[in-house]
């Protein structure tokens, strides 16, 4: 049995993006996870964990992200090894960036490498989506398609199965802002209405037909028209503070929109790289946060790839 280390890095993301809830997917260059692992003769083992959050992150593989969707992999496959794992945490868990997508997004991409790439990356995905299941309650493939496929991503069906990518225009800049206020995915979605009138359901097709067509084009001005959601972000808007405040801050200061970046707290913004600096979003965005007394991290990034062998 070799022991080499196979070392993947696992972008975060952002979803829902607009009226995409649970559709849409965006891979964000940075920040990321690192996900170590090498064969063993049997079993699947976590050796080490760090990064924000790591103590709260379990060490049991029955029950952690990245080890079950390994492990799906693994059995996918007909593999006859284990792995042992090392989980080096880039996105802090609750900060709507995928954390939880780039774990399971990461584990089963190391498994996938391992077992020399048998399984189709939709099987993979699906694996991830399982062990995102597990964490958040609901499976879902928002953020570990675009974690695996990089780029933007569109779930046309869970069942069967289907999913699409588009590569977003290159001067589309991304800020992500991450004031420190958790809001756990699964608390998040006790929030969110069973049902939602006819007007509200024609908006959002209208709005996700819309961000789909710019982003096939390249029009970021149609891309900031179309990402707009009346349902599911306000719902949410109360668990984070000054969210309105900050999204108007983006806005004034270059933004072509500012929304909330999958279950929250973090707030995303686009920008136009060729016009705009994102450093002047991102500042501005950190202030509202800062006077207001909270801690903010704040990244100025683009698209991401998806996961990668680093």
């Amino acid at each position: 049995m070799g022991d080499e280390w196979i070392k993947i890095a696992a972008p975060a993301t952002t979803s829902n993006i607009g009226a995409g809830f649970d559709t849409f997917g965006l891979a964000i260059s940075q920040p990321c996870d690192i996900i170590e692992g090498r064969k063993i003769p049997s079993g699947i083992v976590i050796s080490e964990i760090d990064g924000p959050g790591a103590e709260n992150i379990t060490r049991d593989a029955s029950a952690n992200s990245v080890t079950i969707a390994a492990a799906e992999v693994l059995k996918r496959a007909g593999a006859d090894f284990g792995i042992e794992v090392k989980i080096h945490k880039g996105i802090r868990p609750g900060s709507g960036m995928g954390s939880s997508g780039a774990s399971a997004a990461g584990g089963a991409y190391l498994a996938h490498v391992l077992t020399d790439e048998k399984l189709p990356l939709s099987e993979v995905i699906l694996c991830a989506a399982s062990a995102e299941g597990y964490t958040s309650g609901t499976m879902h493939a928002d953020n570990v398609a675009p974690c695996i496929l990089g780029g933007f991503t569109i779930i046309r069906s869970y069942e069967p199965f289907e999913v699409l990518r588009v590569d977003p225009p290159a001067n589309l800049g991304l800020v992500v802002a991450l004031p420190d206020v958790v809001v756990m995915t699964s608390e998040a979605r006790k929030v969110l209405p069973h049902e939602v009138p006819v007007k509200d359901l024609v908006f959002h097709v209208g709005h996700a037909a819309s961000l789909v067509y710019a982003m096939e084009h390249g029009d970021l001005d149609l891309i900031g028209r179309s990402v707009a959601d009346v349902v599911f972000e306000p719902a949410r808007a109360h668990l984070i503070p000054h969210l309105k405040e900050a999204e108007s801050a983006a806005m004034s200061n270059g933004a072509i929109v500012s929304f909330l970046g999958g279950s929250g707290p973090c707030v995303m913004a686009f920008y136009d790289k060729s016009t705009h600096k994102g450093e002047h979003i991102a500042d501005a965005v950190k202030k509202v946060f800062n006077d207001n007394g909270m801690d903010c991290d704040v990244w100025v990034s683009e698209c991401g790839t998806g996961c990668r062998r680093i």
